[in-house]
């Protein structure tokens, strides 16, 4: 039962995430059409310095996940009580806090910091100060969307978060259609995000799940219990934010607002890819918790060693074609003229070839409660990124905050890998072994054929064919007949 709940959850992950994700490549490609390069830039740059909304609510919004299944399965409903409504407080008094300091920003120096056309400031202005509306509402729908994460309705949370973008979209046509420009679209966010809120609140709030919102109900228990949990996501999650979403920031600081769109549709392709990794980890943490409970380190290390094979196998071969394909791909989603985001985009899949040598590996130290153990690595890896995409987008424009992405995530790679090996008692001569070689390989084989095809169509049926020969060759037996058991539903195995 326990593998089939594993599964049906990623399965419902996975179909959700892409759905959603549909939708939001939807709403890039119709404001860029609609508003222009220039407009959609600086609507960009906005949502970058109001819309961090995931950074700051990270860590307490996984605590609330944990103890909301925690208590839930306790039938606990006291405490389940006290962490849904501590949390809403610590939501409530960061947005105030995010928010007064964002008006702050806006006010004063928004104009002198970021490199904004004269002519549109104002514009810019008024559409932050919407905004910022539209943040404190995301910080009570990211809270409502962890309490049902706890709950297990993973199917709820999906369907939540694809109401949330089909209103977002819904709203932005009409906006964009009557003729309105930045404000008018900020406004549509406003909208799609106060409703999707009320729905939230009321497909989770239920009398069934027993949950109610009252000040009674919190204590300062509930927040040390929240809150030391958390502190290392949060500290993960800052470094992650520094590691990335900073790149939107210099970019909007030192050039003008067209290169934010070029970087946010090469960003849009390296998220979805992004996801693709947590997909296929996404059972790690659970099962890692069970082994380490079980004192179980040879299993461990075989989870290690299989996890991440598995994920470069998958990965490598979809990293390579995006590598050859990804001009192909943006000219048919936005048209021409995004030469830059095509050269992004190679940038952010050479990135991502490093990410994954050491995804799986992290998640395990996760199950194992002990990510404070990376965070080290991550710290040291973001000066080094952030340095050097200072210095780079300075000398050679926008190129330069990616490859200072690349630097770091090499560094932050070595780093994991070196406390992989002590960890799981593995040498980097049994790692380029048994994990790493075969993934390069591949992925070498299939550069050299890009490269003399240059046939978009012919590349996706080897791709195809590349895919089923590493699962029907390389993938362990007792795996593969897992996997297919799951895919046709065979009655054994969901009774496992």
């Amino acid at each position: 039962m326990l593998r089939k709940k594993i599964l049906t959850n990623t399965f419902i992950n996975t179909v959700g995430k892409f759905l959603s994700f549909l939708l939001q490549l939807f709403i890039i490609t119709f404001l860029i059409k609609s508003i222009g390069k220039e407009s959609y830039g600086l609507l960009v740059l906005a949502l970058a310095i109001v819309g961090n909304t995931n950074l700051l609510e990270a860590g307490f919004g996984l605590s609330v996940t944990k103890y909301v299944a925690e208590y839930h399965a306790k039938k606990d409903n006291k405490m389940m009580m006290e962490i849904v409504n501590t949390n809403f407080l610590v939501a409530t008094v960061l947005a105030l806090i995010f928010s007064l300091l964002l008006v702050i920003i806006n006010e004063f120096v928004i104009d002198k910091i970021f490199a904004i056309p004269h002519e549109s400031i104002e514009e810019v202005k008024n559409l932050i100060r919407i905004l910022i509306g539209l943040s404190i509402i995301e910080f009570w729908s990211a809270s409502i969307m962890r309490i049902a994460e706890g709950l297990q309705k993973y199917m709820l949370v999906r369907i939540m978060e694809l109401i949330k973008w089909s209103l977002r979209g819904g709203f932005v046509v009409f906006a964009a259609m009557a003729g309105y420009r930045l404000e008018g679209i900020g406004f549509a966010y406003l909208a799609a995000g106060a409703l999707s809120l009320f729905i939230f609140y009321v497909a989770v709030f239920t009398e069934k799940n027993g949950l109610i919102i009252g000040i009674r109900f919190i204590s300062t228990k509930s927040f040390k219990l929240l809150f030391s949990f958390s502190i290392w996501i949060f500290l993960s999650k800052i470094f992650s934010f520094f590691s990335y979403r900073i790149d939107t920031i210099l970019i909007g600081l030192f050039l003008s607002p067209v290169y934010l769109t070029y970087y946010n549709i090469a960003f849009k392709i390296y998220e979805m890819m992004s996801f693709g990794f947590s997909v296929l980890s996404y059972t790690v943490v659970p099962v890692t918790s069970e082994l380490n409970v079980l004192v179980d380190k040879k299993r461990l290390n075989i989870l290690f060693q299989k996890s991440t094979k598995y994920l470069l196998l998958t990965m490598y071969p979809l990293l390579t074609f995006l590598l050859f394909y990804s001009g192909f791909i943006i000219k048919l989603w936005v048209g021409k003229g995004f030469e830059t985001s095509v050269t992004l985009c190679q940038l952010f899949m050479i990135s991502l070839f490093f990410t994954a040598i050491g995804f799986s590996g992290a998640q395990i130290v996760v199950g194992l409660d002990r990510l404070k153990e990376l965070v080290p690595y991550s710290g040291l890896a973001v000066l080094i990124n952030f340095t050097t995409s200072l210095i780079l987008i300075q000398k050679i424009g926008i190129n330069g905050v990616v490859i200072g992405t690349i630097i770091g995530t090499i560094f932050i790679m070595t780093g994991y890998l070196y406390y992989f090996m002590k960890l799981f008692d593995f040498s980097i001569t049994g790692f380029l072994k048994d994990i790493l070689w075969w993934p390069s390989a591949i992925a070498a084989i299939l550069s050299l054929f890009f490269v003399i095809t240059k046939n978009f169509y012919i590349s996706i049926i080897v791709l195809i064919f590349t895919i089923l020969f590493v699962f029907k060759f390389i993938v362990d037996k007792e795996d593969r007949d897992a996997i297919l058991r799951f895919a046709f539903l065979k009655k054994s195995y969901y009774q496992k």
